[in-house]
Order: C-alpha cells, then structure tokens, then sequence
C-alpha cells in the first residue's frame, strides 16, 4: 500500500500518471498519432539551441528535413542544459503528446524525465 502511494505521489508531483497502456512508436508513425500522448524512439541528428533560447532535439535528419523534433521552450530549465548535447547521435525515447508544427511533428518537452537516452 505504501509503494502504491508513493507511486501516486510522484506521479501526481511530475505531471504525469505512467501508463503501461501509452503506444511506444518510431518516428515515422509520429504523423499518425497527432494529439496522443505516446512515447517516440529514434536517433537524434541535431540538438540545437536558437536565438531565442529554445531547444530542438532533431530525430531523423537535420531541419528543415527532420522527421520528429522534441521543443524544449525557452526559460524552462532544461533549455539550457548543456548535457542536451549528448543527446545527438544516440538513440532516445520522448514521452508526450504530438502536435503539428508546420507541417511536421512535433513534442513539446518540459521536463527531464520525458526524456530517456538508450
């Protein structure tokens, strides 16, 4: 009863209720899911930080070519975390909900433990 509580707590403290049930895809299942929470594995090309302080984790090719891209927002603290960096050229899971961008898919990342690096 305890773990179970304690599970619930940290679920309820990150947001997000974990869930043996969320659809694990490849990046080229992401525009069929658009709206879902699922979580997408692929090989990161390119991290790369703009001018305005946000942070795109590119999968599949570098922009404007990329298959996926992770959006870490400006101003949250993981924007400017520098081990974003040791991301590029491993394989990574991001769990979240797709949306479309211009066109192409795209997670919106608030959150470290949305991210897992195989």
């Amino acid at each position: 009863m305890r773990s179970l509580l304690l599970l619930l707590v940290f679920a309820l403290s990150t947001g997000r209720l974990l869930s043996a049930d969320e659809p694990q895809i490849e990046l080229y299942e992401a525009p069929t899911h658009i709206g879902q929470s699922v979580t997408v594995s692929g090989l990161v090309v390119v991290v790369f930080v703009n001018k305005y302080g946000n942070a795109f984790i590119n999968f599949g090719d570098k922009y404007p070519n990329q298959t996926f891209t992770g959006l870490i927002p400006a101003g949250t603290p993981l924007a400017s975390d520098s081990s974003l960096q040791e991301l590029q050229g491993k394989t990574v899971k991001i769990t979240g909900v797709i949306e479309l961008n211009r066109g192409k898919p795209e997670m919106k990342i608030t959150s470290k433990d949305q991210i897992v690096s195989e």
